[in-house]
């Protein structure tokens, strides 16, 4: 093959993917709503859709030699038709093979691409296997209604262009007399829309990001010019005050005197005229010249802010994603995950077409699953439960996004589950002696509420390879206050729990204060700043030894801003030591009033990261190019508000850290008859300092346990003479060893599986299809 051949090949199989992905996404979406149980019309019409469009991408398919896909799709649409023949039924098990046949073609697409691994061999036998099965099943009612060869030659050559709506009148008529080529890169005149890689939108972006700091600088040079203007009018109106008064003495001392001072003075009186003329035509020639030269950079300086401006706009709009590019994978998420944990869920998704910088909607991705699953698993009950709370037995998860003034987007993540047990949460932050317990008494429901955010905290009954890390809300926390956003939470017993996210339109720019503390100026993002206020220095008071003033008739806690910063302070001698000026910055309800040097002013600030050798710098978030051509560091005010209340003397952790690291060597008991894997676990847990011993079944294990001390037991399931559950209930029935934390590592991935770990009392399940040493050794180390 030529290599013009093999880059046209490697060009039309790239158009295919992307058609390919899109044509997933819709049948994907229509399944999901058929599993919805619409109206027998509309089921009509979404099955319609989606069997023409399995039909396209089986004609599209076979056009670039994909047969395992043309093979699979062919088996799926012979389903469709039998099903809008009505010879079969809905059911569970359809939209599982379905979901399957979906997952498959996505699979392949992805092995396509370098460095993706391959299928199993008998994942597409069975695949086929399982619809030939379904549509064999109703052969026997009826013939299967087949595409003509008119549909066939029209749906191959489907792919090579992009319909308004798959098989719509206007998508299916003129497809092929108004569509170029595929491969022609440009778009026709009438089209709206043109695929552009996003590498390419952020390397424009930038370029426009950095004209706004050459903006600034113009913006500082013009005005200085009027500065410059101002001094040179002060001198113009000093000088001809001075050449009036020298001349009124002058005749004054003329008058007076004669003879040769009086020649004297006229000569001298005559070289100071002819200075002050030469000076006077001098300043208003400068003046002249400075005065066209500000005027046309005032008007140069407007046209480079409104392009500039205009870019800059167009740039962000360009670099804009509704959020429904995100949000279409999260109903088959979440059918997926309430499947797996035998739940019924509806997810309702609204204000899916509002825009948002794609920058953040990247970043926001996994936070938003996270929440989702975080509502599934911990939130929406079982049917039997919903049931005996006179709930409906399908829970419902509504995420709503709205977009509010200020260049802000609201999102809600809601359900109508359990609610968050706040006093559970409290239980487990002094278990995990993040609080001691006359610290968590003295909590409000609201500061107890919002522990959930702390890491280590999970109301997780056991560690498995997706949850009861208590990772997941602290790392959502961290996402969205990196973005500049906030995130709050409400709950409710047997009610439900409400996430509130809030998130900046765009990324590029923001307003900022710019403050002055210990001789360096910082600048801080305006959202964050509830108040600036002046206060006597006598108005700080101490209590319990932390700092605090009082504003609007609340007490707040006070932190110097260079002390948190650590820079050294200078007094100078003209220093006013009677008074401090305050910020009061708020993130997500917490409240700090920094003291500061001085408030220089406040302006709109473009953001720089600082590279990836300082990608995370305690308590700076960026830096930013004043006016000046002066790079400002941009604080970063959630690290602030964390270093105030580390400093002020937060419940202390380092004491704990440090009687964990004087402890004795701990020792883990590994339980698992198969040899490979047992030196595998041995091996990893000895490298990180454990004491290991080894058992090959559970017999084996018990008989050790009653002999020896163990801090932790690390299990297989499946085993000879005893397996890993019933290891675990004996484990748990022994007085003695009843406390004995149990890890289980296996194969075994069914939810089945996994509440039986959970009702024997196994503290972590990790299955080996998921397992990687890190995940290990993090559980090892939260259990003991």
């Amino acid at each position: 093959m030529s290599k013009k051949e093999t880059d046209f090949r490697k060009r039309l199989l790239s158009t295919f993917k992307v058609e390919a992905q899109d044509h997933l996404k819709m049948i994907i979406s229509g399944l999901v709503g058929l599993e919805k149980t619409p109206p027998p019309d509309v089921q009509m019409e979404i099955l319609e859709t989606i069997y023409r469009i399995s039909h396209s991408l089986k004609g599209a398919a076979r056009a670039v030699n994909l047969s395992d896909i043309e093979t699979i799709c062919q088996s799926v649409e012979g389903v469709f038709s039998l099903w809008k023949q009505k010879k079969i039924s809905q059911s569970p098990e359809l939209f599982d093979t379905l979901h399957h046949a979906i997952d498959t073609i996505r699979a392949i697409l992805s092995s396509l691409e370098g460095g993706q691994q391959a299928l199993e061999k008998d994942r597409i036998p069975k695949l086929i296997q399982a619809l030939s099965n379904i549509e064999a099943g109703a052969i026997e009612k009826g013939e299967i209604l087949l595409p003509t060869e008119e549909e066939d030659l029209r749906t191959k050559l489907s792919f090579l262009t992009t319909p308004q709506y798959p098989f719509s009148k206007e998508g299916q008529m003129g497809m092929l007399e108004t569509r170029g080529y595929p491969l022609n890169t440009e778009h026709p005149a009438s089209s709206e829309t043109v695929r552009i890689p996003a590498t390419k939108l952020g390397s424009l972006l930038l370029q426009a990001e950095e004209m706004l700091a050459v903006r600034h600088i113009v913006n500082q040079y013009a005005a200085n010019l009027k500065d410059i203007a101002m001094m040179i009018d002060l001198c113009k109106t000093e000088s001809s005050r001075a050449h009036r008064d020298v001349f009124k003495e002058h005749r004054e001392s003329t008058g007076k005197n004669g003879g040769r001072e009086k020649g004297l003075a006229a000569s001298q009186a005559t070289r100071l005229q002819e200075f002050f003329t030469w000076t006077q035509t001098y300043l208003k020639s400068l003046e002249g010249k400075l005065s066209a030269m500000t005027k046309s950079t005032m008007q140069y300086n407007k046209m480079l802010d409104r392009m500039v401006g205009n870019l800059h706009d167009d740039m962000k709009e360009a670099m804009l994603l509704p959020f429904s590019s995100l949000l279409e994978i999260f109903p088959i998420l979440a059918r997926n995950l309430s499947h797996e944990q035998g739940k019924e869920v509806d997810l309702v998704i609204r204000g899916e077409t509002i825009e948002i910088d794609r920058r953040i909607l990247e970043e926001m991705k996994d936070p938003l699953i996270h929440l989702v699953r975080n509502s599934i698993g911990h939130g929406i009950e079982v049917p039997e439960t919903r049931a005996s709370y006179k709930k409906p037995r399908q829970g419902v998860i509504t995420m709503s996004i709205t977009h509010l003034d200020g260049n802000k987007v609201e999102i809600l993540i809601s359900d109508d589950g359990a609610g968050i047990d706040v006093s559970k949460v409290k239980e487990i932050a002094v278990r995990e002696r993040i609080l001691s317990q006359i610290e968590a008494d003295n909590l409000t429901e609201r500061e107890a509420l919002y522990l959930i955010f702390h890491s280590g905290i999970s109301t997780s009954p056991m560690i498995t390879d997706i949850s009861g890390r208590g990772l997941g809300l602290a790392i959502v926390q961290e996402k969205v206050e990196n973005l500049g956003g906030s995130i709050s939470v409400k709950t409710a017993s047997y009610a439900g729990t409400t996430f509130r996210i809030l998130l900046p339109l765009t990324v590029a720019t923001f307003r900022g204060i710019s403050v002055l503390v210990s001789d360096r100026v910082f600048l801080i993002p305006t959202t964050n700043v509830e108040k600036t206020i002046k206060i006597r220095n006598d108005e700080i008071k101490t209590v319990e030894n932390r700092e605090t003033i009082t504003v609007n008739n609340r007490t707040v806690s006070f932190a110097h801003l260079g002390r948190i910063l650590e820079l050294p302070h200078k007094k100078k001698k003209d220093e006013q030591t009677d008074s401090t000026t305050v910020l009061l910055l708020n993130v997500s309800g917490k409240r700090i009033a920094f003291g500061i040097d001085k408030i220089l002013d406040e302006q709109e600030i473009l953001v720089k990261n600082l590279g990836r050798q300082l990608a995370r710098v305690r308590n700076i978030a960026g830096a930013a190019i004043l006016g000046t051509g002066k790079p400002v560091p941009i604080l970063n005010v959630p690290d602030l508000i964390r270093s105030a209340v580390k400093a002020a003397g937060a419940p202390a952790m380092p004491a704990v850290a440090a009687e964990k690291a004087e402890a004795k060597r701990k020792s883990v008991l590994v339980v698992e008859d198969s040899i490979t894997s047992r030196i595998l676990l041995k091996n990893i847990l000895e490298s990180a300092g454990y004491d290991v011993k080894t058992a090959v079944d559970g017999i084996d294990a018990i008989t050790t346990l009653k002999t020896e001390h163990f801090d932790l037991v690390v299990s297989d399931i499946e085993m000879p003479r005893m397996n890993g559950f019933d290891l675990t209930s004996k484990i748990r029935s022994d007085k003695k060893l009843a406390e004995l934390p149990v890890v289980l590592v296996t194969a075994l991935e069914a939810r089945e599986d996994r509440e039986r770990g959970i009702d024997v009392g196994a503290n972590a399940y990790i299955v080996k299809s998921s397992f990687n040493q890190s995940n290990l050794l993090e559980v090892v180390r939260r259990l003991i």
